[in-house]
């Protein structure tokens, strides 16, 4: 599936303009806006594994690829993906280059932030019955581009920054919520994941993701049957409860040994494996190569991003 933009090209050549003036050779940027940061590629990466945390990010020039489940989809300049849960993807930036770098703005949230304007706003958008994973890909409105370039001029300017800011994030959820895919937006974001009890389970396992779990832990966490947790929590995250936990374990054990703070076997054991061929096989079946390896190569690709961190 292939998304096409409809954003004006004015304001995204305003908005690269703006971040151009930022130090940013590749990877993340973090501004002095804490909710903000900027993204550049100056080439294709590779297909990596990994969590989207809560957030939506707005590409602003080049093209991004993601597979959620089992759907596949690019998208590019003008385009935006959203997630409000810690929600397992692969992708890849699959267009790049020196001359005209991948760029994307990412502005993180949380849903009682979304909830919040919701309420406060009134807004009544068309509720859907069937429940739909926590990751989507939309169209970005040229009211929300402009809010964006007003956060870019102010980063310069601390004290202001601060003051200012937090309304313009608020406005930011009011533009998508109120924009052409805003029904989309407050149902995927808001509506399944808090109404289904789905929520309190993902955080749930998040938070103890290298315990020993059970389903049924997992689903009194979420107050409903085995049975309809793994529906609920599979048409959301695309993954069984236990797949989920899995992934966060082995993130987070990619995370360590990319740090150097473990070896091996510590890490596997530190995430919540009792037996390192397990882990083994497990890391080298979501990864590609076995442990040492992967990190090996992850240090030879300087354009390569692993997620920081599986906690909360």
């Amino acid at each position: 599936m292939i998304f096409h933009s409809k954003a004006p090209n004015s304001v995204l050549n305003r908005l690269l303009h703006l971040i151009s003036q930022f130090s940013i050779t590749h990877g993340t940027f973090e501004t002095n806006i804490p909710f903000l940061s900027l993204l550049r590629e100056v080439k294709p990466t590779v297909v990596e594994y990994g969590f989207l945390n809560p957030s939506i990010c707005i590409v602003i020039q080049g093209n991004k690829k993601v597979v959620i489940g089992k759907k596949s989809i690019e998208y590019g300049a003008g385009n935006y993906i959203a997630s409000s849960i810690d929600m397992p993807i692969k992708g890849q930036v699959s267009k790049a280059s020196p001359e005209t770098p991948y760029t994307a703005i990412r502005i993180a949230f949380t849903s009682e932030e979304i909830a919040s304007v919701v309420l406060e706003a009134n807004i009544i958008p068309a509720e859907v019955n069937h429940l739909r994973e926590g990751a989507f890909v939309g169209n970005i409105g040229r009211e929300v581009l402009m809010v964006l370039e007003r956060l870019l001029n102010l980063s310069s300017d601390s004290q202001a920054a601060a003051f200012l800011t937090p309304a313009m994030k608020r406005e930011i959820i009011y533009r998508l919520l109120t924009g052409e895919d805003g029904e989309m937006f407050y149902n995927n974001m808001l509506l399944h994941h808090e109404a289904s009890g789905v929520s309190k389970a993902i955080h749930y396992v998040k938070a103890n993701f290298e315990r020993s779990l059970t389903v049924d832990q997992i689903a009194r966490v979420g107050n409903m049957s085995v049975s309809t947790l793994h529906h609920k929590f599979k048409a959301i995250t695309t993954l069984t409860p236990i797949q989920y936990q899995k992934q966060l374990r082995l993130q987070e054990a990619r995370r360590i040994l990319l740090s150097g703070g473990a070896d091996v076997t510590r890490a596997a054991f530190q995430v919540g494996y009792e037996s390192l061929t397990q882990f083994n096989r497990e890391y080298k079946r979501l990864f590609g190569l076995p442990p040492l390896k992967d990190i090996q190569a992850i240090r030879t690709k300087p354009n390569v991003n692993v997620k920081q961190s599986t906690r909360p």
